[in-house]
């Protein structure tokens, strides 16, 4: 029998059917395969010893060897190819930062809740102590409970998101470009951009900008200016939410340990009380008396 029955914290029966928030679950759909595929490619230090070696050797093909009649110094064509990679490569960048994101939410979302859960289960504890003091010291509380400050406090600021990192007319405008161009279909954009600008040069349509383009690395150029500033923005954004993150994962251990310490410091008063009943029990109660039965061990109920 229990001196204390309370129900368990609702999210500890929801944890059970969910597992930990991975980043490969924000890659959904075709566009989600590719941007993983995509990212694996080229998401490597391998990858980065291939350009760097084919540039070089392009290079040096170009200056001594047989691409100098096709692409010599300075390299009009090389410069062409790695601009238009550089267009698409910046898309799937951003498509990282906002699957980072999203993937970074569902954690602070998981570990908010889970931290509240476990601050519920710990009041539970305080609150069973409290109904035992009751038997044991004849209605007296052994421990006054002064629960952090930052337990209630906490029931008035919801998890943080990368979104509310977003703050003012700027952060508006930065949300607007990001949300834009952070997709694979921003990725889908740019390619067909480049290689319909290219084609109709090629077949006259576009007479002013034969190759190599000029004009349409221009404007590719000042595209991944800006998009470059866009990437850094959202690099600050995920920052400051983690700095967030960080403060409220910090209070809310800081809140758990203190709790724990006052646990301790309860269980220890009324180990006091138990060792002075049970010897007293053990003076002056018979060996065969039912008070002195003991009871068969259990096992520990599991939340997985």
């Amino acid at each position: 029998m229990s001196v204390y029955t309370a129900g368990p914290h609702p999210h500890l029966a929801e944890r059970r059917r969910r597992k930990a928030p991975q980043v490969a679950d924000e890659h959904v759909g075709f566009n989600g395969w590719l941007a993983v595929l995509v990212t694996r490619l080229v998401g490597t230090m391998w990858a980065v010893y291939f350009i760097t070696g084919f540039i070089l050797i392009w290079m040096a093909l170009g200056i001594w060897g047989p691409l100098h009649p096709i692409d010599p110094y300075p390299f009009a064509f090389l410069l062409f190819l790695g601009n238009v990679a550089e267009l698409m490569l910046l898309s799937i960048i951003l498509v990282g930062q906002a699957v980072l994101g999203a993937a970074a939410d569902k954690r602070a979302m998981q570990t908010y809740h889970d931290a509240e859960a476990i601050l519920h289960e710990v009041g539970r504890l305080h609150k069973h102590l409290v109904e035992q003091d009751k038997v044991l010291n004849q209605g007296i509380t052994l421990v006054e409970h002064q629960p952090h400050p930052w337990i209630e406090q906490r029931k008035q600021i919801r998890p943080v998101r990368v979104s509310d990192q977003y703050v003012g007319l700027n952060g508006r405008i930065a949300a607007t470009l990001t949300r834009a161009v952070s997709t694979m279909w921003a990725f889908y954009a740019a390619a067909a951009f480049q290689l319909g600008w290219m084609g109709l040069s090629m077949l006259g349509v576009i007479r002013f900008d034969p190759y190599p383009f000029a004009f349409m690395l221009f404007m590719s150029s000042l595209l991944q200016l800006i998009l470059e500033f866009v990437i850094m923005v959202g690099q600050d954004v995920l920052g400051r939410a983690a700095d967030s993150r960080s403060q409220q994962t910090f209070l809310d251990a800081e809140a758990i340990l203190q709790e724990c310490q006052q646990l301790q410091q309860h269980l220890d008063l009324q180990d006091e009380v138990i060792v002075k009943i049970c010897s007293y029990i053990m003076e002056h109660t018979p060996e065969d008396h039912p008070v002195r039965a003991i009871q068969p061990m259990r096992p520990a109920t599991s939340i997985s």
